[in-house]
C-alpha cells in the first residue's frame, strides 16, 4: 500500500496469545468474547503487526514482535511460535536485516522490542545492524530502571544489546524521523508511549500502537488493563479516532490478527471502523 510516494507492508512478527482479561480491563467476558473467542486458558489470539515503511533513503521498520529469546515456559504461557517469525517474514519479502536503516520502537514492551536483538551463540546482538534505534528518552528511562509496574515486560536482554551496540537514539518528544514519517508522544499505555504518522501527498496513516491495539478497542472503556494512565488513552484515543475520520485516515493496528487496518466513521459522533475501499 501507499501513502502518497511513500510505501507500506505490514510484517508479522509472530502471533501470541493473551489474556483476554489484561487485553480489555474493566470490560466483562461476556461483551468483549463477542470480538475475540478465548482459549481454553482464557486467552485471546493475536498478532504482533510491524510496520515496514519505505521512504527517501530511509527502510523504518515500526516495532519488532517478541523476538526468539523466550523460554520454554514463557513461550507456553503465551503461545509464542519457534523460530524468528519477524526475520522470517521479512526475508520472505526479499527484506535482509542489513537494509533496515531506522527501527522505531513505540514502547519498550517485550513484545514490541524483542525481536529488536537476537542471539548468536553465546551473545545477543541488534537484529538490524545498520540500524538507528529510536524510542523516547523518557521510555528508555522508565524501562531501564523498572518505574512500572509492567517491569516484568521491560527485559534488559532486549534493552542492553541497544544501549551497547552504540546504535540506540533517545528522542524529546514529538519528532519527524525521517521523510513523511512522525512520532507523537501519547501517553496511556506508558507515559512515553508514542505512535506513528506517515503522511505523503495529503494522505495520512497513524501505527496507533497500544493506544488502540486492535478495532475491538474503538469504544472508549475498551482499554488494556496494562494501561498505566487509562484516562489518558481514552482521551487521547478518541481525539485521534475523530480526527481520523473527519480527515480519512488509515489507522492500523499492532495487534490485530486479521483486520489490520481500517479507515474511520462517525456514529452518533463516536468513531467506528469501516473496511477501506
Amino acid at each position: 500500500m501507499r501513502i502518497g510516494g511513500i510505501e507500506l507492508e505490514i510484517i508479522s512478527g509472530g502471533t501470541f496469545r493473551l489474556d483476554g482479561g489484561g487485553m480489555f480491563g474493566i470490560i466483562p467476558r461476556p461483551l468483549w468474547s463477542r470480538s475475540f473467542t478465548p482459549d481454553d486458558r482464557g486467552r485471546v489470539s493475536l498478532d504482533t503487526n510491524c510496520l515496514l515503511i519505505r521512504t527517501g533513503d530511509e527502510v523504518v521498520l515500526v516495532d519488532t514482535g517478541n523476538g526468539a529469546k523466550l523460554g520454554e515456559k514463557e513461550r507456553d504461557i503465551f503461545a509464542v511460535p519457534e523460530g524468528n517469525p519477524l526475520l522470517e517474514n521479512l526475508a520472505a519479502r526479499g527484506v535482509r536485516p542489513e537494509e533496515i536503516t531506522l527501527v522505531l520502537l513505540t514502547h519498550l514492551h517485550m513484545d514490541h522490542v524483542g525481536g529488536a536483538s537476537h542471539i548468536v551463540g553465546d551473545s545477543v546482538i541488534p537484529s538490524f545492524p545498520n540500524a538507528r534505534y529510536a524510542v523516547q528518552r523518557t521510555e528508555w528511562e522508565d524501562a531501564l530502571h523498572n518505574r512500572s509496574h509492567m517491569r516484568a515486560s521491560y527485559r534488559m536482554e532486549n534493552l542492553q544489546p541497544l544501549a551497547e551496540s552504540g546504535q540506540l537514539k533517545l528522542l524529546d518528544g514529538d519528532a519527524e524521523v525521517a521523510p513523511g514519517v512522525r512520532v507523537q508522544v501519547t501517553g496511556g499505555h506508558t507515559p512515553a508511549h508514542q505512535c506513528v504518522f506517515i503522511q505523503d501527498g495529503g494522505e495520512t496513516a497513524l501505527f496507533a500502537a497500544d493506544i488502540c491495539p486492535t478495532p475491538a478497542h474503538f469504544r472508549p472503556p475498551y482499554n488494556m488493563a496494562y494501561d498505566l494512565e487509562p484516562y489518558v488513552t481514552m482521551q487521547v484515543k478518541a481525539d485521534l479516532l475523530t480526527r481520523a475520520a473527519r480527515e480519512n485516515w488509515l489507522v492500523l493496528f499492532d495487534h490485530e490478527p486479521v483486520r489490520k487496518m481500517v479507515r474511520v466513521a462517525l456514529d452518533g459522533g463516536l468513531p467506528v471502523p469501516i473496511d477501506p475501499e
